[in-house]
């Protein structure tokens, strides 16, 4: 059985880079399979909004991907669309997918506030041809290949069980 680092030191995932200032320390961790690492080096520099809205795809994950590391609060947003209303989202057996507008990340909670992403997508893609079902069992059939320590995710749906400081407004 293996941790998260093992498998990183195998190759087998890799930890991202947050970016973070030099001032702000890293509280939650991201991981992504070789898939994942190639589309979001590969492709998704070449995405473009569907919402013209100011940040391109690359700028809205680099932007999640800061503020997730950092710990900073991730916000269920209620008052405007085409906007995101849940940074995070369930599909069942551990597995999550992370939103930004444009973006889809798919992967599970290994530990609290551990992402491990395997695949993504565009939100547009995910809606038009019913992505979502696929890539979760995408994840569940990489997770299941893992040596990874059990459990080998967090078995719930309530956001509070996997991220600390997920802000759902009354």
């Amino acid at each position: 059985m293996a941790t998260a680092i093992v498998l990183e030191n195998a190759g087998l995932i890799h930890k991202f880079d947050p970016a973070l200032e030099p001032d702000e320390q890293e509280f939650r961790l991201l991981y992504a399979s070789d898939r994942l690492r190639g589309w979001l080096e590969n492709d998704l520099p070449a995405v473009t909004s569907q919402f013209n809205i100011e940040l391109s795809p690359l700028e809205q994950f680099d932007a999640f991907v800061a503020t997730y590391a950092a710990g900073l609060p991730l916000i269920f947003k209620r008052d405007f669309k085409p906007f995101t209303r849940k940074p995070i989202q369930s599909l069942g057996d551990g597995v999550w997918y992370l939103k930004t507008q444009d973006l889809r990340i798919f992967g599970w909670f290994w530990k609290r506030d551990c992402f491990i992403g395997v695949v993504a997508d565009t939100a547009a893609r995910c809606k038009t041809y019913p992505l979502y079902h696929g890539y979760r069992g995408e994840v569940i059939r990489f997770r299941d290949q893992l040596d990874l320590d059990e459990p080998k995710f967090i078995a719930s749906e309530n956001p509070d069980d996997v991220i600390l400081n997920y802000d759902l407004p009354t």
